[in-house]
Formats: structure tokens, sequence, C-alpha cells
């Protein structure tokens, strides 16, 4: 963070020239001053670009004289200074013209009578050290809006790498954006805690500390301002009031003195779901004024750091399921399928041989259960997955899937113009599959099913319609979640099928029209009709 470092007089009288060198050097001492520099009022006048002012624009305060104020140029060079830049004036007489010109120059404070003829300390010093002290010294450690820009564009790269964080750069990432983040903000320390699970100790998972730091574990009421975290506020300590100018004097360093006093800190909490996860740490040795701008940016980036260590909680999560799903669907494959496949051969012993009434309900029993297993495996491992996308015939896509389906006294018409769409082949004869045994389910082994092109608000489709009694309306809505089913099977097939239209983008919607009635939109201009 750049930090205006100048106390710039402006001016042509060598007397109140030396006179503020002087006062600059008795209020700071010589470690931690700012600069001093002079510009003469013809310079300021003749001033053109940026480059020209810069003297002012680098300032922490400017001080000048009623004298120079006076020319009309120059009070408007000082009145167009940034608020965060004090303008003290040493009025030459104590007059109501020389008060309005020192407002004109835009004055923060103003300094009457003359100074002592010799530097001396304590409360006979020169009346401008304490003005240096009370006006130019708060604005030196405090956040300007050129700095509030830079840390915003640092703060949005650092949200571009950790929206980009792969679970296996989560650390790295975000011990690279602290201190990216602490390094432009001026920072001693930022140390980000994360409560461990269950506990209410704050562990210090990522630091950035170049001077060192405790790292310790904390519990939540050894952090300033704990009530106010608690509330999901945040917790600003900021710079002590300044110093004196006795003490200042006595010292001949503020620096020293400020070294006694604690860190000037922010803490922000760390919130996900309505639920307080950590805290992130904000500190700094020397004096500083933290500003409202400052302490929001720095709630902002707590936010992205929470966000990010959620959002890979999640993933490391899902993966943990997804490996447990895995492992059931190898077990549900082999502890299942063996003794299946035993039952499926003497099946194929007895057939012939025993009466059709016995025989068909067994074969019936089997081959429900080889589905069911085929649509476990296929949730379990697929997911809403889908592999290459090619131009598919939609007719032939749905003739082979019925050859899938043993109900040989149900019928499948399939019109004529369904045409082609953009689709995974194998999906998609999923998809169909899924909805003709949902119908020979729900309307009969005897059902008549029709598959036929529509055109919507939505886009081209097709329609797959059943003559059983339809879908009760008080279900509709619950028809295609995993596990819900009216017929007394396992409610997964109806899931698989919402899972393989919207991994290609489309949309499935169920109503009655003399019986079921499903409707597949691909959306628009996604179908494409026979020529």
């Amino acid at each position: 963070m750049h930090r205006r470092s100048a106390v710039t007089y402006v001016g042509d009288d060598p007397e109140m020239r030396t006179r503020v060198s002087r006062a600059v050097e008795t209020a700071w001492g010589e470690e931690g001053a700012p600069d001093y520099r002079a510009t003469a009022t013809d310079a300021l006048i003749e001033a053109t670009d940026d480059v020209e002012l810069q003297p002012l624009a680098d300032a922490c305060g400017i001080v000048t004289t009623t004298g120079a104020a006076a020319e009309a140029s120059v009070a408007d060079r000082l009145a167009a200074t940034p608020e965060s830049v004090p303008v003290i004036v040493a009025l030459d007489t104590v007059t109501t013209e020389a008060f309005r010109t020192a407002l004109r120059a835009g004055a923060a404070d103003v300094v009457t009578g003359p100074p002592p003829d010799a530097p001396i300390s304590g409360s006979q010093a020169d009346p401008l050290v304490e003005r240096l002290l009370d006006v130019v010294e708060p604005e030196r450690v405090r956040f300007g809006s050129d700095d509030a820009a830079r840390l915003r564009e640092v703060l949005l790269d650092s949200g571009s790498t950790l929206m980009s964080t792969r679970s296996d750069e989560v650390d790295t990432k975000i011990d690279w954006t602290i201190e990216n983040v602490g390094e432009h903000a001026e920072l001693d320390r930022i140390v980000c805690y994360l409560r461990e699970e269950g506990g209410e100790l704050f562990d210090p998972a990522y630091a950035w500390c170049p001077g060192g730091c405790d790292t310790a574990v904390r519990s939540f009421d050894e952090f300033p301002g704990s009530e106010r975290l608690s509330t999901f506020e945040n917790a600003v300590r900021s710079a002590a009031p300044p110093l004196s100018v006795e003490g200042a004097v006595a010292e001949g360093d503020a620096s020293r003195a400020a070294e006694a006093e604690p860190p000037m800190t922010v803490h922000v909490p760390l919130v996900v779901d309505w639920d307080l996860v950590g805290v992130l740490a904000f500190e700094a040795d020397a004096r500083r004024v933290w500003t409202d701008e400052e302490v929001d940016l720095y709630r902002t980036f707590g936010d992205l750091i929470a966000y990010t260590i959620a959002r890979n909680d999640r993933r490391l999560e899902l993966r943990r399921r997804t490996e447990q799903l895995e492992q059931f669907s190898s077990v549900v494959s082999h502890d299942l399928r063996n003794p299946l496949n035993v039952l499926s051969g003497y099946l194929e012993l007895v057939e012939g041989t025993v009466p059709a009434s016995t025989y068909e309900p067994m074969d019936r029993a089997v081959t429900r259960m080889e589905t069911l297993i085929d649509n476990l495996l296929m949730l379990a491992r697929r997911g809403n997955a889908i592999g290459e996308i090619e131009l598919t015939s939609v007719a032939r896509v749905a003739e082979g899937a019925w050859e899938t389906v043993r109900a040989p006294d149900a019928t499948l018409t399939v019109a004529d113009d369904l045409g082609r769409v953009s689709a995974d082949p194998t999906r998609l004869r999923q998809a169909f599959e899924n909805l003709f045994r949902n119908a020979v389910d729900h309307a009969g082994p005897g059902v008549a099913i029709e598959i036929g092109s529509r055109t919507g608000e939505t886009g081209d489709g097709v329609y797959i319609a059943d003559d059983g009694p339809g879908v009760p309306p008080d279900v509709r809505d619950s028809l295609f979640d995993a596990g819900f089913s009216t017929a007394g099977s396992s409610g997964i097939g109806l899931a698989i099928v919402d899972r393989i239209v919207d991994a290609h983008g489309w949309e499935v919607d169920v109503h009655n029209d003399g019986g079921a009635v499903f409707e597949v939109s691909f959306g628009t201009g996604t179908a494409t009709r026979p020529v």
C-alpha cells in the first residue's frame, strides 16, 4: 500500500520554510518521520500536469501561509487536494480576512502566533508541532482511496484464483492470496483461524507472518471483540489517539511510544450457512486507523476464503460419498449377480417342464431383479454423466430400447416424424427403456405405448404416452425423486430419466391425457426433422 510520506510547505517565505522543516523534525524525530518538501508558489501556479502537481498528490499534509493562500490560483490548487491530505494555514494575523483566506484554501486547521525564538521542548514547543501531530499524523496511518483501488484489484485477482482452485491446490492458493493481500495492505500479519470440528477451539490453519507470530490454538473468547464476532460482525481495534506534543517531544520519536501499544487489528468472521467456521485476523504493529472501506475489503476477502474452504469441503465430502457409492455398486454387482445368475440358469433348465403359469412369474421376477441391479449400477457409476454427443435417430433408439423390455403383451407405436437429435445414444436409450418399463409397471403388462414428436414453447421433443390410469395429481411433483414409487418398485427408473435429460440440457414433464404422457423437450433447434 502506498503511504503518503511527505509534509509539503507551499510558500516563498524562507523563515516559514525553516519553521516547517524544524516542526516536522520535532514532531516525529528522525526515525519514521515523513519527508519534508518545499514548493514555491510560482511553481504551483505554473504547474500544468500531474507530474508537476505530484508534490501535492504525494503529501500526507500541506503547510502554507495566508500570504501564499491569498493568491487565488494557489488557493484553488490547495482546495482541490483530497480530504485525506490536510492543509494547515499559518495565519500572519488573526483577522476575519485571514480566516476567510484559510477557508478558501480548504484548510483543515490553522496555527496562530509566531514560532519560538529557538527549538524548545514540552508545552512551549512551536504550536505547529501540535497541529502536525493532531491533523497530519492520523492521515498518515489511514487508508486512502488510491490504496482501496489497488487492494480491490488484488482482491479481484485473488477471487479469480480461489474460484478456480482444485482440491490439491487449496492450501497453496490460500497461502498465496493471504501473502498478496498482506503485502499490498502493508500489514504485519494475517492469520486464518478455523474452528476445530465439533469444538470451541480455533486452529491457525493459514498464516502469513514475515516477522513471526504466535500461531497457537485459541479459544473463541481470546479474540478481541468476540461478542461482535459471535453475531457475525467485524471486530476492529484501531490506533490509540495521537500522542501529545509533550510526549512526542520528550521521547524524540513517536514511533517508540507506539511500540508499547497492542497491535492494530481487524478480525472478520468466516461464515458458512449461518455458522461461524473461523476468524480471519489482520494485524499491523504501526499505528493505524482502519477506515470503513478498508474493513469492508477485508470482510470481502474473508468471505472469499470461507467460500473456498466450504466449497472444497463439499467437494471432498462428495468425493468420499462417491467412493462409498462405487464400493456399494461393486458389492451389488458381485454379491447379487452371482446368485441371480444361478437362479436364471436353473430357470432355463426347467423351461418347458413346468406350467407357464408357474414359470412366467419366476421369469418376470428374475428379469425385474436384473433391471433393478442395472439401474442401481448405472446410478452409482455414471450419475449425471453423458458420453460423446452425436446426431441420433430418435425412432431407431426408441425401437432398440423396446427390444430390451420384457412385456410380450404390450405394444409400442413409433411415429414416423421423430427426426434426429444431438445426444448420447446409449444414455438416450436408457431413458427410453426406463420410461417404457415405467409404463408397463403402472399400466399393466398389456399396456399400449405411443411415442411421437411434439413442438412447444420449450422447443421440439418427443412424448411417450400410455393408455393406463395416468399419474395421480398429488404425486406429480415427486415423480422424478429417487426412491419414490407408486407401484412398489425401487423408484430409481424415473430418477435416472430425469438425470439423463438434465445432463443433456433438456427438460421432462408429465401430465395426463387418457393415460400418462411424458414429454421430453430437446430445446429450440436441437431436434432435426426428416427431410
